[in-house]
């Protein structure tokens, strides 16, 4: 697989040499197919690793368990699944993605479409023979575009398979998530390899837009600054992730009977604990994300109306299935000292962007890009912006539908987190940022404080 990931497909020239893999559009498009069969191969063989082993398996045959295979490729790309207990019974939907799911057609989309990029810039030029005038190499969103058709065309493919049967996806839903979920990616990768302007140029219109733009603001979003405000970001939300991490294994420890209890009960024998303990491993990502909202102040909803966070956590529904990892949630009471200080981990995230607001101040390169307290205070209100909105859309991915009546939703209100996450971060940024500054200026060799307190 890695040869695949890393290589592409390759055709062979008629002069008996192989040519570069991807070389055209033709060679994107199937790049695109082979990625999604690679995604769909690895669900493929990991359900039926898990079909062999068990004692008596839930999908009947071998062809149920493919059938599970494409749903399960199908939810990691954001599709919601829909199942039946028998003929005549009420559908009941699956809305919750495993996070750590997702990672496998991420992945594979990513690095496939940046080496089907790479070789296609890279490829000849020539026709087959080698005789015929230069051509023009394809443009790169000529590539990009054509791989994405071969990958969505797979995935249709899928949806037409698994849309029927006990578990089957929800068309409307893959519809819409499946292409949300590649074009985004490829676009990602689009704009580390050789930017969006050359895939996705921007209309006239626009351009005079931004022209128009008062200059302050033009300055606000020059690439430097939103570069230093996504590093900030990015550290501010991954010190979030590792609170809510450890907020859940903190959780775990602390209920450590009643998780063995609870996995005892829902898979006596050791291949069912397997697949359970898998299962939670895949839900762990999601777990860190509601811990990161329990910190925030919001929390999440066990369905029915329920509220779990800081300031208590009270209304639980009485269905709840015993699964190890609802184990963390704590038992319904007021809240605590204890547990308003999980507010340290808000706090750090602030701090985390305040530092890498505050560091381009310090570089050699800070007069001339005119690095003022303006500059640092406006990187690190973009940083809570940029967290705030990485925090919404987390938040919408790791909760869902699990049921009809109590369970309709569960996880954290995606706008509510958001919200908290921007408050946090900038009520705790921006000014550190600014104080982080007078600092490093102040300990720069070479300077007086005098010019540094009117800088």
């Amino acid at each position: 697989m890695s040869q695949t990931t890393d290589n592409g497909p390759t055709a062979a020239a008629p002069g008996g040499a192989a040519a570069q893999p991807a070389t055209t559009t033709g060679g994107a498009f199937l790049a695109g197919v082979v990625t999604a069969g690679l995604g769909l191969g690895v669900c493929t063989v990991s359900v039926l690793l898990l079909w062999i082993v068990a004692p008596a398996p839930a999908a009947g045959s071998p062809s149920g368990a493919l059938h599970i295979a494409a749903d399960l490729w199908l939810l990691a790309h954001g599709a919601d699944l829909v199942r039946t207990a028998g003929p005549g019974a009420a559908a009941v939907p699956v809305g919750v993605t495993p996070l750590l799911l997702v990672a496998v057609p991420v992945w594979l989309l990513y690095r496939c479409a940046q080496r089907t990029l790479s070789a296609a810039e890279g490829g000849p030029r020539r026709h087959a023979r080698g005789t015929g005038p230069l051509r023009r190499p394809a443009s790169p969103g000529a590539v990009l575009g054509r791989f994405l058709g071969g990958y969505l065309l797979t995935a249709a493919a899928a949806v037409a398979y698994a849309a029927s049967g006990a578990l089957r996806v929800a068309p409307v839903s893959a519809l819409l998530c499946v292409p949300l979920t590649a074009a985004g990616t490829v676009t990602v990768v689009a704009a580390r390899t050789v930017g969006l302007r050359a895939v996705l140029p921007l209309p006239a219109r626009a351009r005079r837009v931004w022209a128009g733009l008062p200059p302050g603001v033009r300055a606000a979003l020059a690439p430097p600054r939103c570069a230093a405000a996504l590093r900030a970001a990015c550290a501010a939300g991954a010190v979030l992730l590792a609170t809510g991490a450890l907020l859940v294994l903190t959780g775990l420890v602390w209920h450590a009977g009643a998780v063995r209890h609870d996995l005892l009960h829902v898979a006596p024998d050791w291949p069912g604990r397997g697949t359970v303990l898998l299962v939670c491993l895949l839900l762990l990502p999601n777990a860190a994300v509601w811990g990161a909202a329990y910190a925030l102040g919001p929390g999440f909803t066990l369905g029915a109306g329920s509220t779990v966070g800081p300031l208590g956590a009270a209304g639980y529904p009485a269905g709840l299935p015993p699964f190890p990892l609802l184990d963390a949630v704590p038992q319904e009471a007021a809240g605590s000292p204890l547990t308003w200080a999980a507010a340290v981990g808000p706090v750090a995230a602030g701090a985390a962007a305040a530092w890498y607001a505050a560091r381009p101040a310090r570089g050699p390169e800070a007069r001339l890009l005119r690095w003022n307290r303006r500059a640092t205070a406006t990187v690190a209100a973009l940083a809570a912006l940029v967290c705030g909105a990485g925090a919404a859309v987390l938040a919408g991915a790791a909760g869902g539908a699990l049921g009809t009546a109590a369970l309709r939703h569960v996880g954290p209100s995606w706008w509510l987190t958001g919200a908290a996450a921007t408050g946090w971060t900038a009520a705790v940024a921006v000014p550190g940022a600014l104080l982080l500054r007078e600092w490093h200026l102040w300990h720069t060799p070479g300077r007086s404080p005098l010019p540094k307190l009117r800088s």
